[in-house]
């Protein structure tokens, strides 16, 4: 702009939208947040989080519990270091993944491990209750906030609160058709048990009525059983009767059966775990 012979410079100023590191990281198609390095952004995650295998979305990492030489010892996605979280002495435990806390027998007790925070070493903890004998396994109803566990000396189902009241009796049957009770899961919602034994999978509800036996006996000598709740199948792992490899087979809850599901591995090889991620 000229006034006479005097040129003045006028300088405006425009608003932007200024590209903010917020937006860099999304563009980037980074979930939480990122740094920028010669221009090439890097997705980060906060504490506690890790980096998935598409190097943009962070997650919590998987902490896996297991039995271990007779205690609970935890490994976290990403670090590969065993730790330990409950002392030597545990012979069966579950997880209450609402309340945080690890429930096991241990010092011939129903105790209760709490944890403040991440899965490191829990607070002191506190006994629920005292079974009438050795517990073979234990399962945790996180709906009814009750634990059930089998009491292997007399083959009998028993239950406490997590409160801490007094054993009660689900229920015991006398003789062979009891022995080698084990591997006790539970369905809270509907509000049934299932566990093996010697004539296959066995259920009652959690009063202990409708004790059914044999519901299937598919595969032969079952080792562990697995439910998925939301589609109220059961899940056996076992031996096929030429005694050469493993199958998980599948049935309802009633007993009608699915069938085989996948052949793995040999008839010698030993099951420490088992589990189901269902059809979701």
């Amino acid at each position: 702009m000229k006034f006479g012979s005097v040129t003045v410079l006028v300088l405006c100023a425009i608003a932007l939208s200024p590209i903010t590191a917020e937006s860099v990281c999304k563009d980037a198609g980074c979930s939480h947040s990122c740094i920028t390095a010669v221009d090439i952004p890097t997705c980060t995650c906060p504490e506690g989080m890790v980096l998935g295998e598409d190097s943009k979305t962070c997650t919590v990492p998987v902490t896996i519990l297991m039995g271990m030489h007779r205690e609970i010892s935890a490994v976290t996605e990403g670090e590969g270091e065993v730790r330990s979280l409950v002392p030597i002495g545990t012979t069966a435990f579950d997880f209450h993944y609402n309340n945080k806390e690890i429930i096991a027998f241990a010092d011939n007790n129903i105790m209760r491990y709490s944890f403040a925070g991440e899965l490191t070493m829990p607070k002191q903890p506190s006994a629920i209750a005292t079974p009438t004998s050795r517990v073979s396994s234990l399962a945790v109803d996180w709906i009814h906030q009750d634990v059930y566990w089998i009491s292997r000396q007399r083959s009998a189902i028993e239950a406490s609160s997590l409160s801490g009241n007094s054993v009660r009796e689900i229920i015991a049957v006398e003789g062979e058709e009891s022995s080698d009770w084990n591997n006790l899961v539970i369905d809270p919602a509907a509000e049934k048990l299932f566990w093996l034994g010697r004539k296959g999978v066995y259920s009652c509800g959690l009063n202990g009525k409708n004790l059914k036996s044999n519901i299937t006996s598919w595969p032969v000598d079952a080792e562990d059983i697995a439910l998925d709740t939301q589609n109220k199948l059961i899940y056996i792992i076992g031996n096929y009767g030429n005694g050469v490899n493993k199958v998980v087979a599948a049935s309802h809850y009633e007993g009608t059966p699915v069938g085989d599901i996948v052949t793995i591995g040999q008839s010698g090889s030993k099951i420490y775990g088992f589990g189901v991620l269902g059809k979701y």
